[in-house]
């Protein structure tokens, strides 16, 4: 159960719960297998820290096809500065 922030405060960045369930499982199991924090915080569960990220906005859930052109935006960015 996420105490701080609350499903409810998340729900103002993210409103379906789905999603909000999905990034959280997601982000803390980066968390648990090592990733950098990206917020300044003392908490050591997980899903809390990930749940402070989102609400943050440390974090950002975007849509997979959007995630995707996001890639393609960078691959295209660092192929162009090789050929120059």
């Amino acid at each position: 159960m996420i105490n701080k922030p609350s499903v409810e405060q998340l729900e103002k960045k993210i409103p379906v719960r789905f999603v909000i369930v999905n990034a959280l499982a997601k982000r803390s199991r980066e968390i648990a297998a090592g990733a950098r924090v990206r917020i300044e915080t003392n908490e050591k569960n997980p899903i809390t820290v990930a749940a402070m990220e989102i609400d943050s906005g440390a974090v950002r859930v975007v849509d997979e096809p959007v995630a995707e052109e996001l890639q393609e935006e960078e691959i295209i960015t660092e192929s162009e500065s090789v050929d120059e």
